[in-house]
């Protein structure tokens, strides 16, 4: 039942995924949030429903559920979240900043939601990064994309089930002759700092 209705979404895309929701509780996936930020950074932000979720009995499922629930695959290896950076817990009850809005539950006002969201935050070695489910996972990742330098762009998402791979997502990539520059330009403010400090106390000494 519940593989067949995240088929039904993928089939169908987000302009019908309210509808799919609402008849249910709505927040049986977790969801995902990737923010792009500029210089590579990306910031993973991924919550799980624990208030009345028939996959998430209660905060100990939760936040077993959100020790590995997804990985970066670099070239043929899967990287767990945890090698990138620590994880920020946090609990809340704000779907809206959690969740594209297409994917909020109907019942967000009517029925409290307990979320748990875990965060990790990381700089990109590649101007593209992929996630992959692991294999065997009960509880399906609905990943979206919010991009920090052009936040009027509409979220793009996709439904990953255990084993899925997401397509490539580009981040804001610096090449490397742009970092070379970055690099030279620090360096020329740092020496003629120096200079300017150094020319100064010269001065000063001299007329003492």
């Amino acid at each position: 039942m519940r593989a067949a209705r995240s088929i039904l979404i993928l089939a169908a895309g987000g302009a019908v995924l309210a509808p799919l929701c609402a008849f249910g509780h709505g927040a049986e996936f977790l969801s995902a949030k990737l923010t792009l930020l500029p210089n590579a950074e990306v910031l993973l932000e991924i919550t799980a429903d624990y208030g009345g979720n028939p996959l998430i009995a209660d905060e100990a499922v939760a936040r077993e559920a959100l020790i590995d629930p997804i990985r970066l695959r670099r070239d043929e290896t899967l990287v767990l979240l945890t090698e990138l950076s620590a994880a920020s817990v946090t609990q809340h009850d704000n779907w809206a900043e959690f969740a594209p809005a297409s994917y909020l539950p109907s019942d967000t006002e009517a029925q409290p939601h307990t979320l748990i969201t875990a965060a990790w935050r990381w700089r990109s070695k590649t101007p593209e990064i992929v996630f992959e489910m692991p294999k065997g996972k009960l509880h399906d990742v609905l990943l979206w994309t919010r991009d920090q330098t052009n936040p009027d762009a509409p979220p793009k998402w996709m439904l990953l089930l255990a084993g899925d791979r997401s397509k490539a997502i580009a981040v804001h990539w610096q090449p490397w002759w742009q970092r070379w520059q970055t690099v030279m330009a620090s360096s020329v403010f740092v020496l003629a700092l120096g200079y300017f400090v150094s020319r100064n106390f010269t001065l000063r000494q001299r007329t003492l």
